[in-house]
């Protein structure tokens, strides 16, 4: 008898976030997303921008605007989640650091009020649970103990990073965390939060444009578009053998290796919907090329194909 399936750490299901619009329920810009991520593992949400990833990672914060109506249900280790979490079994980290940032203190300070808040410890164990936290992103005692002003936007990057590893979390989501890093940098933190989660037996919820980054790092991987999910499953499928059309012009659009210079960079023809201008059918059906008039009168609903959930009518290419 084979062992149980684990429970995982994270449960999404039928996620839904509208915006105040001129329709009367708003604009749906997050249509009833689900999915599930393990202790231990990367998962990653990729797509482009305007398709809900950052507004996922919000509402799964507790952090989507005030204006947004957020329904569905969300379940970390089987508990809802609630404000309380964040910062305790919940950490977030911003694409804009410095906003994230107080400007009156210290960088270590910050960290420090943190794990006394959260550990009970008192302020010089909290000062130097922070300066662990802060030296493993790579910044020294003299960074610690600067105003975030006086720092760049990438050594503030990395003081958010360690303000949300320093206490421990179960889940770390972070919303393109190596933005402003160079390409080493980049490499060094992404590996560093895949470490520290998986030691911890923490996961990490990476939001990301980097497909490469992804493909390097991540063990399962979310394609959205316009506010759904078209593809999920382990990495290698998704990004080596993709299944959904959208999936494949998504990868085709990377620059290959060895371009030649002035040569025209490839390109995903036409535009995403406007949030909430989702007409019939399927949302991406205007730019496929596997498109039939199945595709524009019905939106198709997930199904398993070659090991991943995808949502199209044509996967893999299939005719009708």
């Amino acid at each position: 008898m084979p062992p149980p399936a684990p429970e995982p750490l994270l449960s999404v299901d039928a996620l839904h976030v509208s915006l105040p619009g001129a329709a009367p329920a708003g604009v749906e810009a997050v249509r009833g997303i689900g999915f599930e991520v393990y202790a231990g593992e990367v998962f990653a949400l990729v797509g482009e921008s305007g398709a809900g990833k950052s507004l996922t990672a919000r509402a799964l914060l507790g952090m989507a605007p005030r204006t947004a109506t957020v329904s569905g249900r969300v379940l970390l280790r089987g508990a809802p989640v609630t404000r309380t979490d964040l910062g305790r079994r919940l950490a977030g980290i911003p694409q804009d650091a410095l906003s994230a940032l107080s400007p009156v203190h210290r960088v270590e300070d910050q960290l420090a009020l943190a794990v006394q808040s959260v550990q009970g410890l008192g302020r010089r164990e909290a000062r130097a649970a922070a300066r662990r936290a802060l030296a493993d992103t790579g910044l020294g005692p003299e960074d610690a103990a600067a105003y975030p002003h006086a720092l760049s936007g990438g050594m503030r990057q990395r003081a958010v990073i360690a303000m949300a590893l320093v206490n421990g979390p179960d889940l770390v989501v972070a919303d393109e965390p190596t933005t402003a890093l160079d390409p080493d940098r980049q490499e060094r933190i992404l590996t560093l939060l895949r470490e520290r989660c998986a030691a911890a037996g923490a996961a990490l919820l990476l939001v990301s444009h980097d497909l490469e980054a992804v493909r390097r790092h991540a063990d399962r991987v979310a394609v959205l578009y316009a506010g759904r999910i078209v593809e999920l499953g382990p990495v290698d499928r998704v990004l080596g053998r993709p299944a959904a059309p959208y999936t494949r012009a998504l990868l085709a659009s990377l620059p290959a290796p060895g371009l030649p210079h002035r040569s025209r960079l490839p390109v995903l023809s036409g535009a995403p919907p406007f949030p909430g201008a989702t007409d019939e059918g399927c949302a991406f059906a205007p730019r496929c090329p596997y498109a039939t008039a199945l595709c524009r009168t019905e939106d198709p609903e997930p199904r398993t194909v070659d090991g991943r959930r995808v949502a199209c009518h044509h996967p893999l290419g299939e005719t009708a």
